[in-house]
């Protein structure tokens, strides 16, 4: 059985917390920055979060009543 990341749940939170426009602030980043800089695992475990938030961020969204919403065109794909 493969262990869990142990860093993956940090990471995670960062990176949840620096796409909140509203509450991710330089201290905030001078916070991220340091831990990302503890441990090359750190970054390592930050780097694959990040890319799961991308691709998450490729999916159609759900509008308000928990449909995909279907009128959108993935990016580079309107004429």
């Amino acid at each position: 059985m493969r262990q869990a990341d142990p860093h993956w749940a940090v990471a995670w939170d960062w990176v949840q917390r620096e796409h909140d426009r509203e509450h991710f602030d330089a201290a905030a980043r001078e916070e991220m920055t340091r831990w990302l800089a503890d441990d090359p695992e750190h970054r390592k475990a930050y780097d694959k979060a990040a890319r799961l938030w991308l691709l998450a961020g490729l999916v159609a969204p759900l509008n308000d009543v928990g449909d995909v919403v279907q009128d959108r065109d993935p990016p580079g794909t309107a004429d």
